[in-house]
């Protein structure tokens, strides 16, 4: 097995990857030299594999994915899902109770590694963003709900303060399950809120790498821009924002330039030559 004495983990969308969905061609040399000199690259995204792989494509120049926030996490280079988790049967009713009591448009996601393919539960409401959220992947729309493992659970609200939905959810639902919030990258405004088993994080996704090569925190860089990248902010060694980071994430880390201007090449310099 290969070995690693550093990890560099980023976010994908709004982070690594620009305003264009593309990746620099200065960031993309980073990734292949810290690859070359033995250091473990890691990106941590709220995509399923399907979805970087559409993305990226298969031959991505990095060693490890952290999937669906934390979901899971895949041997890019093998292929392989080395850690899954999922949320269960009683589990998926308690949720799913909850999300139509608030009158949610929320999808239910299969188990991993299918967790491309959901199920939808629309309201009559205007909801734009969850429109085109659903419109993307047609194709793996399940015209009957029969998930009995799920992975998570998707809500899109319109646009506005959700603080107060924010804090309802996690007293009924946080002892038991995971939520996450996010900024949508459809739309840029509208509320994620994704709901995973207990546990699941970025943080957490990395830190299954860490154990697997025994590497410290001292030695381990993550950079992100959202809400849903703050768990792995707040555990790595060195942490670093883009410039188009919400402004309480750049009063809290380090901050570069944007995604538009590789940013992610500037905190992995910083880092490497502090």
């Amino acid at each position: 097995m290969k070995s690693f004495d550093k990890i560099v983990a980023t976010d994908v969308d709004g982070t690594l990857f620009n305003s264009e969905r593309s990746v620099s061609d200065k960031d993309l040399d980073t990734l292949r030299k810290l690859r070359s000199d033995g250091i473990c690259t890691v990106l941590a995204t709220g995509r399923s594999i399907w979805s970087f792989t559409k993305l990226a494509g298969s031959d991505f120049p990095v060693d490890y994915l952290v999937f669906s926030c934390g979901a899971g996490v895949m041997d890019w280079q093998k292929k392989e899902v080395i850690y899954r988790t999922g949320i269960e049967d009683a589990g998926i009713a308690k949720v799913k109770k909850y999300l139509n009591f608030i009158s949610a448009d929320y999808c239910i996601h299969d188990a991993i590694p299918d967790n491309h393919r959901f199920f939808i539960y629309r309201t009559n409401k205007e909801n734009p963003d969850f429109d085109s959220r659903v419109n993307s992947y047609i194709p793996f729309i399940k015209e009957k709900d029969d998930i009995t493992s799920a992975t998570q659970f998707l809500a899109v609200f319109r646009h506005g303060d959700h603080s107060q939905l924010i804090a309802d959810a996690e007293r009924v639902l946080g002892d038991e399950f995971q939520i996450i919030r996010s900024t949508s990258p459809m739309d840029k405004k509208s509320l994620w809120m994704e709901i995973y088993a207990k546990g699941v994080s970025k943080a957490v996704g990395i830190e299954q790498i860490a154990e697997l090569y025994k590497v410290g925190k001292n030695n381990i860089m993550a950079i992100g821009n959202d809400y849903n990248d703050e768990d792995m902010l707040k555990w790595a060694g060195r942490s670093y924002v883009v410039s188009n980071s919400p402004h309480e994430l750049k009063e809290r880390y380090i901050t570069v330039p944007s995604n538009d201007e590789s940013g992610f090449s500037k905190a992995v310099d910083d880092w490497l030559n502090d």
